[in-house]
């Protein structure tokens, strides 16, 4: 049994956020602190949530680069909906909406058009970015959300915040999917092997069209519940997330080849790089440092994948 378990691709960042924590608790008196804690989950919990669509991307192959803009998008839209006075309902529905429509435009672009993923989403990146800032107002500032929408955000159950229980949530239904449904395995062959997909009737495009849809609906919610979280719209927002989540997707067993990949590892890998965060803060590490620490980390992460890919084109004959 422990050998079958070591050999899971989620067992890799497990250990790592395991021993990253140890050694938090001991470096730092106030890792397990309430303060510390809440602040854990509140950078887990909706870095995962967007993390669990690059890795729909991923299993099939492709990546979006453009969720950082998604959110901050869905951010600005709910600052922007709130002065005019809608329901937070009202606010959740539309800037999810949005979130979809944009990753629909991802999905057309990349699935129907044909047009390399990282051109396609780089450029929608750009799109939802200047798009956003001819929203932000410094006003939106000043202006409070309503009780309801920042419960979303600060609100606890069982001492774990509403958002957290979120990406719970979709974490045990994703994991469902992928794992027991056909529709799920399906992911896995369109990224595994396109050709021998297409020959036994899989409708690649519409799946990776679909994934791309769910990837941009669940940026926005993401960019919905770190609003509520901080309570202000920010146009600063989503820098940098899309790189924070392909890394923890490789970490978590994810691969920029495809056919591989699961939504637990998309949350055990978040679960590592923000304990990094969190290890950069506590110890107060100088920026300049810690980018050096993430740049070798991501070094690391392609260079494991590229080395495990061919390692697989190797037995299985390609090269």
């Amino acid at each position: 049994m422990p050998g079958k378990l070591a050999r899971k691709s989620e067992f890799v960042p497990l250990v790592l956020s395991l021993a990253l924590a140890a050694a938090l608790s001991a470096a730092s008196g106030v890792f397990w602190t309430s303060a510390n804690l809440n602040s854990l989950q509140a950078s887990i919990a909706p870095t995962a949530i967007m993390a669990f669509g690059m890795m729909l991307c991923l299993i099939c192959g492709y990546f979006d680069l453009s969720i950082g803009s998604i959110m901050l998008l869905a951010g600005l839209l709910s600052g922007k909906f709130n002065d005019w006075g809608l329901s937070t309902p009202a606010i959740v529905l539309f800037v999810l909406l949005a979130g979809l429509a944009v990753g629909c435009l991802n999905g057309f672009l990349v699935a129907v058009l044909g047009i390399n993923a990282l051109i396609a989403t780089i450029g929608v990146q750009y799109i939802g970015y200047g798009f956003a800032m001819t929203l932000w107002d410094r006003n939106m500032q000043h202006r409070k959300f309503p009780g309801d929408f920042i419960a979303m955000g600060d609100g606890q159950f069982l001492g774990m915040y509403y958002m957290t229980w979120v990406m719970l949530a979709i974490l045990v239904g994703l994991g469902f999917f992928l794992k027991y449904t056909l529709s799920g395995r399906r992911l896995y062959y369109v990224g595994g092997n396109r050709e021998a997909s297409r020959l036994i009737g899989f409708n690649d495009r519409r799946i990776v069209f679909l994934c791309y849809a769910a990837t941009g609906l669940l940026a926005a919610l993401a960019g919905v519940l770190a609003v509520a979280r901080i309570q202000s719209p920010t146009q600063y927002m989503g820098g940098g997330v899309h790189m924070t989540c392909m890394i923890a997707c490789v970490i978590g067993g994810g691969s920029f080849a495809g056919g591989k990949g699961s939504a637990l590892g998309a949350a055990l890998g978040v679960t590592f790089m923000s304990l990094l965060t969190n290890m950069f803060n506590l110890l107060e590490m100088n920026t300049q440092l810690q980018n050096v620490v993430v740049g070798l980390t991501l070094i690391a992460v392609i260079v494991v994948d590229g080395y495990l890919n061919l390692k697989k084109m190797r037995a299985m004959g390609m090269i």
